[in-house]
């Protein structure tokens, strides 16, 4: 991202924050002080007065705790979770900070249920406008502005697996523009229209030249020689951004983080992809639509089941033995849909047919997901007698729970083998946020009311 982007991205989030923290201070005082269960609090000064002061000097204050807090430092900007979170402890903070001012100046004393409200509009307004500021970023994205040039020094699998979870430049914001590579000749094409521009010692000539900002360097996918330069020179590379990618993203969905031991730092593997705040938030959506739509396919799931009698006079249900996340194995339970015999029974090959192309025959998989085996989004679940197909994959596709719902659902035409259902797992798992399920979910609803449904074998 150029320097004056930056800036002017810097000084929207800051006005942005600024009306945010100004509308919902007065907002809580509108609430505070016009519902009449609300006691009022002895004046000391007039209310609008008291107010009049504390507002305007409480917004530069929640401002330097917002940047204490890193919510205008360039590396977390546009960060999701990370960033909300962040946003709810600055918050905390700038309730505490008006109550010490009211403490130390007795006539800006204030009402301890406006100050409850304050910290419950601060981040709800607060999250709103920066929601807002998000997908405007995006659209202008799009038009090639707020967006990182970066390069890739090594053009190895590894190397490629980046450069194509950065494709999305929306989402990303980064705009990888080349390869350096140590091995591959020059201007041989590696990605889509990506090429190798020069050799990783030349990155410094080559970041100017491309206005590269920042610099990706896979470990194993160049020389040693190289790779010890690069380190060598970062001090004399002013306006390039280096960073090191360890040379196992291929292979491993969870994330990291940086610890340090005795000074030496480290990279530290967290056991499950998704964590803290990110997995209450999934948690949260899996359990309450996972509930609310068990009790509106209860109808459903009865029609269902004296449909499935009637045709075959057979089971209903069929149970799949299925591994779950961490591979721990369990049961999860469809209508019998697979047992159909055209040349013997045409109304249960109809009906099979009809219930599986609507999907009715995963109903009662909601159970699962209630019961935490599953999630309401996720990789496709992988049949316990076929694990071994999927040996290779198994310890990236159980990092999180199997899904009700996937990518293999809604990507249609997109999926025409194995291989490229676990690619859309693989995408999914890497790229997950809350936004992500919801958008598939809305996608299947929308599929299965069009009456598709992908019809690809595992």
């Amino acid at each position: 991202m150029r320097r004056n982007e930056l800036l002017a991205l810097l000084g929207l989030w800051l006005a942005g924050d600024a009306i945010a923290i100004y509308l919902a201070l007065n907002f809580a005082f509108d609430v505070r002080y016009n519902i009449a269960w609300l006691p009022l609090i002895e004046r000391l000064v007039p209310i609008t007065e008291r107010y009049a002061v504390m507002i305007p000097v409480a917004i530069p204050l929640w401002l330097v705790l917002f940047a204490f807090n890193r919510l205008y430092d360039p590396r977390y900007l546009i960060s999701g979770l990370q960033e909300y979170g962040k946003l709810v402890v600055a918050c905390s903070f700038g309730v505490l900070l008006l109550v010490v001012l009211s403490f130390l100046e007795p006539s800006l004393s204030v009402s301890r249920s406006w100050l409850v409200f304050c910290w419950l509009f601060g981040i709800l307004f607060v999250s709103m406008e920066r929601f807002v500021i998000r997908r405007i970023v995006r659209l202008l994205r799009a038009h090639g502005i707020f967006l990182t040039r970066a390069l890739i020094v090594g053009a190895n699998e590894h190397a490629q697996a980046i450069a194509r979870q950065l494709a999305p430049v929306t989402q990303s914001g980064v705009q990888v523009v080349g390869f350096l590579d140590d091995y591959l000749p020059l201007d041989s094409r590696v990605l889509d229209d990506l090429r190798v521009i020069d050799r990783p010692t030349e990155l410094a000539r080559v970041s100017r030249e491309t206005r590269a900002t920042e610099a990706i360097v896979v470990q194993g996918a160049i020389a040693w020689e190289s790779f010890m330069e690069i380190i060598r020179g970062v001090a004399a590379l002013d306006d390039l951004a280096i960073k090191l990618s360890p040379g196992f993203y291929e292979i491993m969905a969870t994330g990291v983080t940086l610890s340090q031991d005795g000074f030496v730092p480290l990279l530290a593997l967290e056991k499950n992809r998704i964590t803290g705040v990110d997995a209450l938030l999934k948690n949260l959506f899996d359990y309450s639509l996972g509930l609310i739509g068990l009790m509106l396919a209860s109808p459903l799931l009865a029609i269902t089941a004296l449909l499935v009698r009637w045709a075959s006079h057979g089971s209903i249900l069929e149970p799949y033995h299925v591994l779950g996340q961490r591979e721990k194995p369990f049961t999860t339970w469809k209508f019998r849909t697979h047992r159909a015999e055209p040349e013997r029974n045409t109304e249960d090959y109809n009906l099979s047919k009809s219930l599986y192309r609507m999907g009715v025959d995963k109903l009662p998989q909601f159970v699962n997901v209630l019961r935490g085996e599953m999630s309401l989004v996720g990789p496709r679940p992988i049949p316990v007698s076929r694990a071994q197909i999927y040996q290779e994959w198994l310890p990236t596709l159980l990092t999180v729970k199997p899904g009700f719902t996937g990518p293999w659902v809604v990507a249609g035409t997109d999926v025409q083998s194995l291989e490229d259902e676990i690619r859309l797992d693989l995408y999914y798992i890497r790229r997950w946020t809350i936004w992500l399920d919801v958008q598939i979910l809305l996608q299947t609803i929308l599929r299965l009311f069009q009456g598709e449904r992908p019809v690809t074998k595992r």
